[in-house]
């Protein structure tokens, strides 16, 4: 017979086992040279949340060389250029299910296996990650009935905000954002944010939320939101020495509090000649301190050697 306690015990091995699977290992990110990667993921009820990072260490997780020698056998020279390329480039996912409690953190899971399959058809098809791959995610997200379920129902959105990018060792980080906070720069020699263009800063709607006008199904569903454009990528450069990219989840500035972008500056200001590990560790540190918080709170700090 199960009881309460019991059922209580084998939800909480379940969740502590989400949690172990929606956090990456060590060795899993991506070692570039000139640059420095770290991240943590902090949930909310201490257990598993909807927020994910992942990573995709090109270089370890695929045989590149080998990928490369079967594509030019196949003749397929662009893509096996492109696989080489690879081995200068790493890719970091941080990615926010809506909500923050055991079934928004089976959701980031599925999230998790969606995108590493679809990394795996990109590379055998095209020899990189390209905007398709959000496309595929976002149409899954916008379709799947099982995902709605778990969002709450059939009538429930069942969206995510991320982003997506790949950082290489010139410092260049080329992105695409579904509804995510945007980047921020520090600069080490000005000892600030930079500003970046709205340009370099093009958004989507949240993953799930609409998919493209030009799907090949769009007639099967009817959108009340209407539809989105294709993703396109932006661009961002780290050229100083020390300076500083920050990914993160909107539990860091959360505008429910008054932990805005100033003091998170001035927090960066304090750790920014550590490693990105110590950098990350700093910054979570003074939000979990200064105000509680109200969400799951993720951060990926990139460093710029």
């Amino acid at each position: 017979m199960i009881t309460d306690s019991s059922l209580d015990r084998e939800l909480r091995v379940g969740a502590h086992y989400l949690s172990q699977c929606l956090t990456p290992e060590s060795g899993a990110i991506p070692r570039i040279k000139n640059v420095d990667i770290y991240g943590k993921s902090i949930p909310l009820n201490k257990i598993a949340g909807g927020d994910l990072i992942t990573y995709v260490n090109f270089q370890d997780r695929y045989d590149l060389d080998g990928r490369t020698a079967r594509a030019r056998e196949q003749g397929r020279i662009k893509v096996a250029e492109q696989l080489q390329r690879l081995k200068n480039k790493g890719g970091i996912l941080v990615a926010d299910v809506a909500g923050h409690e055991f079934a928004d953190s089976l959701r980031a899971l599925m999230l998790h296996q969606i995108f590493h399959t679809s990394i795996l058809y990109e590379l055998d098809l095209y020899g990189e990650p390209s905007s398709r791959l959000l496309e595929q995610i976002n149409t899954r997200f916008f379709k799947s009935r099982t995902l709605h379920k778990l969002a709450g129902g059939l009538d429930s959105s069942s969206f995510v905000t991320l982003i997506y990018g790949e950082i290489e060792m010139s410092g260049r980080f080329r992105f695409i954002s579904a509804g995510h906070p945007d980047p921020l720069i520090f600069s080490r020699a000005y000892d600030r944010f930079v500003e970046i263009s709205p340009d370099r800063l093009i958004s989507y709607p949240p993953i799930g939320i609409q998919i493209a006008r030009d799907d090949a199904d769009v007639k099967l569903f009817p959108s009340v939101l209407g539809y989105k454009e294709r993703y396109t990528t932006n661009e961002l450069n780290l050229m100083g020495q020390g300076d500083i990219l920050l990914l993160f989840t909107d539990g860091l500035t959360d505008p429910f509090s008054p932990y805005a972008q100033g003091q998170l500056e001035r927090a960066v200001s304090r750790a920014k000649d550590g490693t990105a590990e110590e950098i990350c560790n700093e910054i979570i540190a003074d939000r979990i301190a200064s105000f509680q918080p109200s969400d799951d709170i993720s951060l990926v700090v990139i460093r710029y050697q």
